[in-house]
């Protein structure tokens, strides 16, 4: 299919550390619903209902996309790539339109991370036991890791990383879907307790709750709505082993090999071949202020030897693009739902309807998924205008 496709319909809840009035049924019904309403169809307008969801032992509750996501009567796929999972069902509603299989899709990712008494310790366990158990790697100490080598080589500080976490804080106050938002300054970052040297507790992202809903559609429908048009999308994995990304030819543990590949074939899709100067607004989906950095060159948005001063001058907004007003993953981070949020945001910001987060202008949007310890990652380039 060649139709032009755009997201029509976009539902959130709040982003929480726990909802314990709400059930992942009713977490559901408040995106859901908010989504369809923004669409301005019904729910039998529906052709498939695409699910990211975590497994039971992250969610803590047993088949919680048969119980609670799936729609009776629609056809249903589940799609689990960690912290990209959002963005990873989005690709496949694309893909699932594209084929002709459906011209109206609804695509839901949630997360109850808060339920499970059993998150913490397969964070703990992701990686292999025994290749790689001289690391003792965790989620926290794999971000660290990456932190003392950019250190090393290219001369950050931990005020480079704190200064990341304040300013995505700070934006954070501005989205009411934060709870709890609070603005934080390097120095608080920097006297938050050490998780794992050099990262600190507020360099971390915290434990959220909550539903993001978006509707994509083709033709017509699209055309007739306030619509944010899908430029271009790409997803790709690298291997599970830390060990073997460490000294390859085709980028180091820092370079972020996958994330590269997929901005480069979005901008192709895109016809991007500026990001820097023609992206307006960018939602990165990193949960350690560490990971943002990283993600910089990898987007294209300065060389891997000029980082550095790409971060510092992205710190204090000397930019022409706006990073995360949401205030990012490091704000609220749903795992299986963050993703989409990312590109929910996105979407908003393109549709001028982000509120007091809008971005003046803003025609253009980019947003990032990243998944397992980087493993999975997604590209997605939002537009105000058909492509």
């Amino acid at each position: 299919m060649t139709d032009a496709l755009g997201i029509i319909g976009i539902g959130q809840t709040p982003y929480r550390r726990r909802h314990p009035d709400l059930s992942a049924g009713e977490l559901v019904r408040v995106a859901v619903t908010e989504a369809l309403t923004d669409a301005r169809i019904e729910p039998d307008a529906i052709d498939c209902v695409i699910g990211a969801v975590a497994p039971d032992a992250l969610s803590g509750v047993a088949d919680i996309d048969k119980a609670a996501i799936s729609l009776p009567g629609k056809p249903y796929l589940h799609v689990h790539t960690g912290g990209a999972s959002g963005a990873s069902a989005l690709l496949a509603a694309k893909t699932m339109i594209n084929a002709g299989r459906a011209d109206v899709v609804l695509v839901v990712a949630l997360e109850r991370m808060g339920q499970a008494t059993t998150a913490q310790s397969v964070f703990n366990t992701i990686f292999d036991p025994i290749y790689e158990k001289d690391f003792v790697l965790t989620t926290i100490t794999m971000a660290a890791l990456r932190a003392t080598m950019l250190m090393k080589r290219y001369g950050f500080t931990g005020a480079h990383w704190a200064g990341i976490a304040s300013r995505n804080f700070t934006q954070a106050t501005l989205n009411p879907l934060v709870v709890g938002a609070k603005a934080r300054s390097v120095q608080d970052v920097l006297d938050s307790p050490v998780l794992a040297w050099p990262i600190h507790l507020y360099e971390a992202c915290p434990m959220s709750e909550g539903a993001c809903a978006v509707v994509v559609a083709r033709g017509d429908l699209a055309r007739s709505r306030s619509t944010a048009w899908i430029h271009g999308t790409a997803g790709f994995s690298d291997t599970y082993a830390m060990g073997d990304r460490m000294n390859r030819p085709e980028g180091s543990l820092i370079e972020m090999v996958p994330l590269r590949r997929a901005a480069e074939q979005a901008y192709r899709e895109a016809g991007v071949t500026d990001p820097a100067a023609q992206i307006d607004v960018l939602e990165l989906q990193a949960p350690f202020a560490i990971i943002e950095a990283m993600a910089y060159p990898a987007l294209g948005l300065c060389p891997l030897e000029g980082n550095l001063d790409f971060v510092e001058r992205a710190i204090t907004g000397d930019i022409p693009l706006s990073i995360n007003p949401s205030g990012g993953a490091q704000a609220a981070n749903p795992v299986s739902a963050t993703a989409l949020v990312r590109i929910a945001e996105a979407a908003l910001q393109v549709r001028g309807l982000a509120g007091q987060r809008q971005v003046d202008g803003a025609r253009l949007a980019l947003a990032t998924g990243q998944g397992g310890a980087t493993q999975f990652s997604t590209v997605c380039v939002l537009g105000s205008e058909t492509p």
